[in-house]
C-alpha cells in the first residue's frame, strides 16, 4: 500500500513529465519538500503568506466576490457613474442582507432567476457573508 509520501513522489514524477510549464513548476515545488529542503509543505509550495497579507484561499474568495460586484454593477446599474453604481448596489445589498438573505443563506442553489438583482446579491453574499459598504464597492469598481 502506498504511503502519502509515495503519492507525493509519484505526483512529482508525473507532473515533471508533462509539457505544461505549470506542471513542472508544481513538480519543482514538491521536490523541494521531498528532498528535505523544507519540512513545511506550504512553504515548499510557496503558499506561505507574508505578515499582513491575505491567505490565498481568502484572496480567491474575495476576488470572486469582487467579480460578482462588478458584474452586478454593470448589469443592473448601467449608464450610471461608478459612484452612483456603488451607492445603489450598497443600498440593495444592505436591504437584501437584512431581509431575505436570513432565509436564503441556507439554500445550496440560488432561489432567484438569473436576470434578477436578488440573484446577483445572493451570489455576492455567498462569496463573503456580509454586506459591503459603498466606499468599498467604489474601490472594487475602480479596479475593473
Amino acid at each position: 500500500m502506498a504511503t502519502p509520501i509515495d503519492d507525493f513522489i509519484n505526483l512529482a514524477e508525473h507532473l515533471d513529465r508533462l509539457p505544461e510549464r505549470w506542471a513542472r513548476n508544481i513538480a519543482a515545488r514538491l521536490n523541494r519538500f521531498l528532498s528535505g529542503e523544507t519540512d513545511d509543505v506550504a512553504a515548499a509550495l510557496d503558499l506561505k503568506v507574508a505578515r499582513g497579507k491575505r491567505r490565498w484561499r481568502g484572496a480567491s474568495v474575495f476576488a470572486a466576490r469582487d467579480s460578482a460586484i462588478r458584474e452586478a454593477a454593470e448589469t443592473f446599474f448601467p449608464g450610471m457613474k461608478p459612484t452612483q453604481q456603488a451607492d445603489a448596489l450598497a443600498v440593495a445589498l444592505r436591504r437584501y442582507a437584512t431581509s431575505a438573505w436570513c432565509i436564503d443563506r441556507q439554500k445550496q442553489e440560488c432561489p432567484y432567476k438569473a436576470g434578477d438583482l436578488r440573484a446577483a446579491l445572493w451570489l455576492i453574499l455567498t462569496r463573503v457573508d456580509y454586506a459591503v459598504a459603498a466606499r468599498r464597492i467604489r474601490k472594487i469598481l475602480a479596479t475593473r
